[in-house]
C-alpha cells in the first residue's frame, strides 16, 4: 500500500525529501491499523502526486520512540525536515484534510 521505511532511510525519504510527506506507524496486529491506512488511501490518491505517503513498522524500527511515539497507529506530517502535525490517535477525515491542506500551503 504505502512504501514501507526503515530506520536508516526515513530521513532522506520522509523528513527532509523535496516532497511533503505523510508517515504511519504502526505495530502489526492493532486492530486500527486498516482503518488509518483506508482513510489515507484517499488522500494518497487525491494528493499523492504532491505527497509522499509511507509507512513504518514500529517493531522493527527504533524512530518512533526517538520522535516520542507511543501510540499505534500514529501519523506524522512532514515538510522541510519538520513535522508540522500529528494525530497520535485514529483523525477524522476532516483532520487528515486539514494536515494535508497545511502541508500544501493551501
Amino acid at each position: 500500500m504505502f512504501e514501507e521505511l526503515t530506520d536508516k532511510d526515513i530521513y532522506d525519504k520522509a523528513i527532509s525529501a523535496e516532497k511533503p510527506a505523510v508517515v504511519v506507524f504502526y505495530k502489526p496486529g492493532n486492530e486500527k491499523n486498516q482503518e488509518v491506512f483506508q482513510l489515507l488511501s484517499k488522500f494518497q490518491a487525491i494528493y499523492g502526486d504532491k505527497v509522499n505517503f509511507f509507512s513504518m513498522n514500529a517493531e522493527e524500527n527504533t524512530t518512533p520512540e526517538d520522535l516520542g511515539i507511543f501510540y499505534f497507529p500514529t501519523v506524522l506530517y512532514f515538510r522541510d525536515t519538520m513535522e508540522l502535525e500529528r494525530h497520535d490517535y485514529t483523525p477524522t477525515e476532516e483532520e487528515v484534510d486539514k494536515a494535508i491542506r497545511r502541508l500544501l500551503r493551501l
